[in-house]
């Protein structure tokens, strides 16, 4: 794979310092002949980038169903839910996949996950659980990886006691994610169509934002490779303003105290680094050290041998260190406790970190593409009485339900309303490809299909055949006869 050599510069220069902080650590950043280099990490990078991407995929926790496809299959160490596959299936002959029962999804997308997953189980999170429903953005949300990974760890958190409303401001794009987040079935995401800037006038509205900010698409280089050809400097640039202005837009509508998760699938520094220390200098936001907070999931990382890159964050564009926010969360009772008065940012338990660090996932020392991710916190102190009860009333009544009660793949779905016709796998795919079906032993009248107990939607039986009432366009475009 050609790759400019302006790329090689950047891609260098956002790698030393990830080097050196990461070196730091235990066991990390180590090869046979010492500590990982630049050259080391170029070598490992182009040998992965001649090699087939990973196939990877993250279950539903909701729709469990025998998958013959995991068989070989290795756990991803931060994700449960997460499997690297032993081969790659052809996802769109599995009726499974178009029931929802799994998401197709990089392993280094699902990091974000991850980070997500830690702040769900912080005290403060709880509490504001307990006054009323958590409400998260995702803001940038097509095709829905994200989404749905929120969605299912916010139910095994909260239950029905969250919103999540799944934002993408393409309209193209956003009928894509409503058709996944549908599929996925939580009744508790909402779809939009809305820019930053209109979000941004629903102030102090949500607990967490999700940004999976427009990039250079660096880490999509192997995945995509027309990212590799529309590269260049300028596109940086561009998407660097862009990720500023998103951050400008939408910072009002993080509420009191709440937390933002910043991510691109891109490498440089200009598009992380220095879109952390733009949001940095508003002086509004405090940095939360991953390198500290990610600590289980990067010695999983290293057992599976895997290495994730930590690079400090800047407060400004001088390289001034920005001083971390140590957590605590429910599961980690060892964890750093908070700061006081009396104890600084940076220091807590005895343990000093010196600065907030982000995470950079690099194919060669992951089994995945590229990611890069940090969080933030709003330095207000949250309070109950900020969040008015009108604002949780109205959130989500301009969308509607991704997932209506009636969809058949809804959790919520009442399968007792209609005869339950369980299919085999080629009548699956028939009807998924929208043909008629002739289901002679079936009772007339609309009839849910259902494939390894798991629905797939609804005919309705007229006697000679059964009318196809699957969406057409979610039906399969190519050949299924097995």
């Amino acid at each position: 794979m050609q790759v400019p050599e302006a790329f090689w510069k950047s891609f260098g220069e956002a790698l030393a310092p990830a080097l050196k902080e990461t070196s730091s650590l235990s066991g990390m950043g180590a090869t046979e002949g010492g500590v990982l280099s630049v050259e080391d990490v170029f070598t490992r990078f182009s040998a992965a980038m001649e090699e087939e991407s990973p196939a990877c995929m993250r279950l539903n926790p909701w729709k469990r169903a025998p998958l013959p496809i995991l068989d070989g299959a290795v756990q991803v160490p931060w994700c449960d839910e997460g499997w690297r596959l032993s081969a790659r299936p052809v996802y769109t002959l599995h009726p499974l996949f178009h029931a929802g029962a799994y998401y197709v999804q990089d392993a280094s997308s699902m990091f974000v996950g991850a980070v997500l997953r830690k702040i769900l189980r912080l005290p403060d999170i709880r509490q504001r659980a307990a006054e009323r429903p958590l409400r998260v953005l995702d803001l940038c949300a097509a095709p829905g990886g994200k989404t749905t990974d929120a969605a299912a760890s916010l139910r095994k958190v909260f239950g029905d006691h969250f919103e999540l409303l799944a934002n993408e401001i393409n309209p193209r794009r956003a009928a894509i994610l409503k058709d996944n987040v549908e599929i996925w079935g939580d009744p508790q995401v909402s779809v939009c169509c809305q820019s930053p800037g209109h979000l941004g006038r629903r102030r102090a509205c949500f607990d967490i934002i999700l940004i999976d900010a427009p990039c250079s698409g660096e880490g999509m280089f192997r995945k995509e490779p027309q990212a590799l050809g529309q590269w260049s400097l300028k596109k940086v640039e561009e998407c660097a303003a862009l990720q500023r202005s998103i951050l400008d837009d939408i910072a009002p509508a993080l509420a009191p105290g709440g937390y933002l998760i910043y991510s691109t699938c891109t490498y440089n520094r200009q598009e992380n680094e220095g879109s952390a220390a733009h949001l940095l200098e508003s002086g509004n936001f405090e940095a939360i050290d991953l390198k500290s907070l990610m600590a289980g999931e990067t010695a999983a990382a290293r057992n599976d041998g895997q290495t994730l890159l930590f690079s400090p964050l800047n407060s400004a564009r001088t390289d001034t260190p920005s001083a971390p926010v140590p957590l605590t969360t429910a599961d980690t009772p060892s964890a750093p406790v908070p700061p006081t008065a009396d104890t600084p940012a940076a220091s807590c338990s005895g343990t000093a970190f010196p600065q907030a660090c982000g995470v950079r996932l690099i194919p060669g020392l992951v089994h995945g593409e590229g990611q890069f991710c940090a969080l933030f916190r709003d330095s207000k102190n949250f309070s109950p009485s900020v969040m008015a009860p009108r604002a949780s009333e109205t959130l989500l009544r301009a969308e509607s339900p991704a997932a209506s009660p009636d969809s058949p793949t809804s959790y919520t779905l009442d399968r007792s309303r209609w005869p339950n016709m369980a299919v085999d796998k080629q009548t699956a795919l028939n009807f998924l490809h929208g043909d008629s079906l002739i289901l002679p032993d079936a009772p007339k009248g609309l009839l849910l299909l259902t494939y390894k107990d798991i629905p797939l939607g609804f005919v309705k039986n007229i006697g000679a055949r059964c009318n196809n009432l699957h969406p057409k366009s979610r039906r399969i475009k190519m050949d299924v006869k097995q």
